[in-house]
């Protein structure tokens, strides 16, 4: 199996979901792809004696299947919606339940990984806050291929039904902070952004689709 798409996306289809399956498939390679917020599973538990002599997670829950995909896979694609200004739960505990591959040999040594985001902020403000760093993968010492982010400004605000008085939320920040912003603000469909409709974000899934199609 070539190349492996994970989504800790808690939106079935939306943006983070469309641009990793959009680098799959213009990979031309084989591929396969996961919603982690599908499937039911918990985080580490840190029982190291059921996975140090063994090289895999002892867990037999909806997880275990797709760890050993990651394993096999020539090539990752990680992709998250930035929660709390970090990856979501979901891809967290994917994350932390990796570490059965860390143990006497480091089994994802080397293999390549890119890293799909998407959320409200601009990238310098994301940077500003270590999202983009390599803190919670270095370990398994990815074959680092980049990262795309996607600026979808999507606020959960345009759901949730209260944005037109909430104080609180992505939605009251995007405006400014302004009242009269507020007021006059309409919920409409066009408010909610496609990665597939931004020149930027399409010319960087074109070359990042290039850049895994070699590196396999």
């Amino acid at each position: 199996m070539a190349i492996l798409g994970i989504s800790g996306s808690p939106i079935v289809g939306g943006n983070t979901d469309r641009m990793i399956k959009a680098l799959l498939s213009g990979s031309g390679k084989e591929t396969q792809f996961v919603n982690l917020s599908t499937l039911t599973f918990s985080p580490c538990r840190g029982c190291a004696h059921r996975c140090a002599k063994t090289g895999m997670c002892a867990e037999n829950d909806d997880l275990r299947p797709w760890l050993q995909a990651v394993k096999d896979a020539d090539a990752l694609i990680l992709g998250s919606a930035v929660h709390h200004s970090t990856m979501t739960g979901w891809m967290f505990s994917l994350i932390t339940r990796l570490w059965c591959f860390c143990h006497t040999e480091e089994l994802l040594r080397g293999k390549p990984a890119l890293y799909v985001w998407t959320g409200l902020w601009d990238e310098q403000r994301q940077r500003d806050r270590g999202l983009f760093d390599r803190r919670r993968t270095r370990k398994h010492e990815f074959n680092d291929l980049g990262h795309i982010y996607y600026q979808s400004r999507n606020a959960p605000c345009l759901k949730c039904g209260m944005g037109d008085v909430c104080r609180r939320g992505g939605l009251w920040e995007i405006l400014g902070c302004s009242e009269q912003a507020l007021r006059e603000f309409e919920f409409t469909p066009d408010k909610f952004h496609r990665w597939e409709d931004n020149p930027e974000a399409v010319a960087q899934v074109e070359k990042y689709a290039a850049i895994l199609a070699d590196s396999i």
